[in-house]
């Protein structure tokens, strides 16, 4: 018998607290090994990295061909499934390795970038190392083993930090961050099957195979055209900038994605367990998302706004003086916090529903929305690239909302209301802080003033939500709180 809404949203949000407990310790170990590595290293450096990095991520997705979500998603699993499943993903990541390896020569003459052409050689084995562990993440993922999941990621970005950093000490500039990806999926995968050592068997059930790639191939085709919608820009910025731009580029999003891996990614983390479990009750389903949102959204709206206050001084003062560029194209990213928050929930929705032909069409068009912004700002510069992304997510968001809607019961009218008021404290502290930034500096210098200035907005913005949403407030902390 499935377990009731109540049990599955407790469960939900105990495992949110291990990712969150992960989260946490990665985002702290990863700041700290990026601080490092943005001073030894020069930002074409890191852009010509993140080239690489855009085109393994996405094939990475592939290789993966939602087939762990297929073992989280389904009701029932077998012994012969689940090697099936094993086997085609082994199967797909060493096709998608030699496909790479084939043409790292190609992509790098058509970006008129040959130094980038043994990188992706280098880092096509990434795809055998991943899909070795894929299925075995997915059965985690599928018994709530987050806590698991928690160690093994602290420990694989652990050890990929710790030779990066040795690396770029040693002048190795590049390659210590193509070598920290190595070591981090080895670690990663090893760890997995550690932590849950299932020994698949080597025979195929051909109806599963057909059903399996029948669900992974509109599941990935829909994470592919996601995930290239964000990461196509840096390509783009390749083409028409230069590797300097991909990197400040990259920076800012690494800032963005540091608020993400403590407010937001705990708990899409497990958001898909939790909507599977209740895809029949569409009320339930839609009160699971709207509690999911509000709970990310009071921590992540005003970090994203305070980040956004302070970024010009911020990032001089933690990467280098090289990086400065990166405060106004993060300031623009940071103007996405709403649209970032309630779509990063919602397109599990649909997975969970079984619904990934409309998930896949969806996609489809906030891909051609996206790339067809970018390749117009593009020659305008960097800051005209990020502004054309912002606006699509604002153009493309309202219609993703209405279709899902239809089948899940969420409304976009309802998700706002419920986040316009954090979204107001926020914007009122960020507006604070912008006041009062002459009178701190002249006061206490640069460096000791955007400490003081985030101490201010923190105070702000509790005392504002005390006032305006105590109760979100208080479930927002019980949400993340840990246990006993």
């Amino acid at each position: 018998m499935s377990p009731a809404p109540e049990s599955v949203a407790d469960r939900s949000f105990g495992a949110a607290r291990w990712v969150a407990v992960s989260t946490i310790g990665n985002v702290v170990f990863s700041f700290v090994v990026f601080l490092i590595l943005a001073r030894l290293l020069q930002p074409a450096e890191f852009g010509l990295v993140a080239v690489a990095v855009v085109f393994i991520d996405i094939l990475l997705i592939v290789t993966r061909g939602g087939l762990p979500d297929y073992v989280v998603q389904r009701h029932d699993i077998s012994k012969g499934l689940l090697d099936t499943a094993f086997l085609v993903s082994v199967a797909t990541s060493l096709f998608y390795c030699l496909v790479l390896l084939a043409a790292a020569g190609p992509v790098a003459t058509l970006l008129r970038l040959p130094e980038l052409k043994p990188i992706l050689q280098v880092l096509s084995v990434t795809f055998v190392l991943a899909g070795l562990g894929a299925i075995h993440e997915g059965r985690l993922q599928r018994e709530f083993g987050f806590k698991s999941l928690a160690i093994r990621a602290l420990a694989s970005n652990l050890v990929g930090g710790s030779v990066a950093i040795a690396l770029a000490f040693d002048g190795y500039g590049a390659w210590s961050l193509v070598v920290q990806r190595l070591a981090s999926v080895t670690m990663t995968t090893a760890l997995t099957w550690m932590a849950f050592p299932w020994l698949p068997g080597l025979s195929i059930r051909h109806h599963h195979a057909r059903e399996q790639l029948a669900f992974g191939a509109r599941v990935f085709s829909t994470q592919l055209l996601l995930t290239t919608s964000i990461r196509v820009q840096e390509v783009i910025a390749a083409y028409f900038l230069s590797t300097s731009d991909v990197g400040v580029l990259r920076l800012a999003w690494r800032c963005i994605d540091l608020v993400s891996q403590v407010a937001v990614i705990p708990l899409t983390a497990v958001a898909l367990p939790a909507y599977a479990r209740v895809q029949s009750d569409r009320p339930e389903l839609a009160r699971t998302f709207y509690r999911f949102v509000a709970a990310s959204a009071t921590i992540a709206l005003p970090c994203f706004l305070g980040m956004a206050a302070v970024a010009p001084v911020m990032i001089p003062f933690l990467f280098g003086a090289q990086w400065a560029g990166a405060a106004p194209v993060l300031r623009i990213l940071c103007l996405l916090a709403p649209e970032f928050v309630a779509t990063s929930f919602v397109w599990m929705t649909l997975t969970a529903a079984n619904r990934t032909g409309l998930a896949l069409w969806l996609a489809a068009i906030q891909f051609a929305v996206t790339l067809a912004a970018a390749l117009v700002a593009a020659p305008f510069g960097l800051p005209a690239l990020v502004i054309g992304h912002v606006g699509r997510a604002y153009v493309v968001s309202p219609i993703i909302f209405a279709r899902i809607g239809r089948v899940s019961g969420i409304s976009l009218t309802r998700t706002l209301r419920g986040m316009a008021p954090i979204l107001a404290c926020s914007a009122v502290m960020a507006g604070l802080v912008l006041l009062l930034r002459e009178p701190v500096y002249a006061t206490l210098g640069e460096h000791a003033g955007l400490f003081a200035e985030v101490g201010i907005g923190a105070l702000a913005y509790g005392a504002l939500m005390a006032l305006v949403a105590p109760d979100m407030m208080r479930a927002a902390l019980r949400s993340v709180r840990p246990r006993g």
